[in-house]
């Protein structure tokens, strides 16, 4: 006798259908009660051409609907020129932004060839070197957008996702702008949450996981007294799960923007990976 025709086979089979539903209502249910970020001029800070495709469409997708009111800029800091194809790989960015949803790419995007700054798994980018790309940037940003300043950064958190040390150099570099320009200290600074591997590739289903975590540290929270909004109304935390269609556009900014970059592991990414169809953006208010 098969597993499924067995009694406890089918109430395991019956079963799944309603573990399914419960999944999706507590997970839509947590989601609906985060505030989005929302009436903000921001910087997406990446590394390479792919980062906003591979790791930040979720949130990317979600910031240029237009009833939240921002405005959504993407600053890249190298070209990807590790194998010599940068050229190939800025124009790749601009498919991907478009694809995503970036309002006017081609202003909206800024990408930078700093030596200072190479494509490498190796190499760390000096922090300094990056707040003053990151300095750079905010003029040319200002400039696009008839004098409106950047006031939200968004990039890696101290993981880099990937560990990779170009994506964590972000990080330090953002920190050591908002330290050494004061007269910018009034911009927020949200970070991609940085999983372990072995929720890294559980794709929609680590919504649910995290939803759970930030519930349990939410109660936390709640019994010290604490809020999820900072002092100007910010939110802690926000958490952007995509709908079908929104990941398939996350696999086609790949597929049809990041051409180039799609080697054979990279399906089984796009595929797999949460970062493509979940984000959660922690608000990091430590400056060191």
């Amino acid at each position: 006798m098969s597993t499924i025709q067995s009694p406890r086979g089918l109430g395991v089979f019956l079963l799944l259908p309603i573990l399914m539903a419960a999944f999706c209502y507590y997970t839509l249910n947590q989601l609906s009660s985060h505030s989005p970020i929302r009436n903000r001029n921001i910087a997406l800070l990446i590394a390479h051409p792919d980062d906003e495709a591979m790791f930040f469409s979720p949130t990317i997708q979600s910031l240029v609907d237009p009833s939240l009111k921002n405005t959504v800029q993407i600053v890249c800091f190298s070209i990807g020129n590790a194998e010599g194809i940068g050229n190939i790989r800025e124009t790749e960015l601009l498919a991907s932004a478009d694809l995503l949803g970036v309002p006017n790419a081609t202003q909206s995007v800024l990408i930078y060839d700093e030596p200072g700054l190479p494509d490498s798994m190796t190499q760390a980018w000096p922090e300094d070197l990056v707040a003053s790309v990151i300095s750079e940037s905010l003029k040319d940003l200002r400039e696009e957008n008839n004098g409106s300043k950047v006031d939200t950064f968004i990039t890696f958190d101290k993981g880099g996702v990937s560990s990779h040390p170009n994506h964590i150099s972000l990080l330090r570099g953002a920190k050591y702008y908002l330290r050494h320009y004061p007269v910018h200290h009034e911009i927020l600074l949200y970070t991609l949450d940085t999983v372990p591997i072995y929720r890294k590739y559980l794709s929609i289903f680590d919504a649910f996981i995290t939803t759970l975590l930030e519930r349990k540290s939410d109660d936390t929270l709640q019994g010290e007294g604490e809020e999820g909004y900072s002092g100007n109304g910010a939110p802690k935390s926000a958490m952007y799960l995509s709908n079908w269609q929104a990941y398939r556009t996350a696999q086609r900014a790949m597929t049809e923007g990041h051409k180039s970059q799609m080697v054979w592991f990279r399906w089984g990414w796009i595929t797999l990976s949460r970062y493509m169809v979940f984000n959660n953006l922690v608000l990091d208010t430590d400056r060191s």
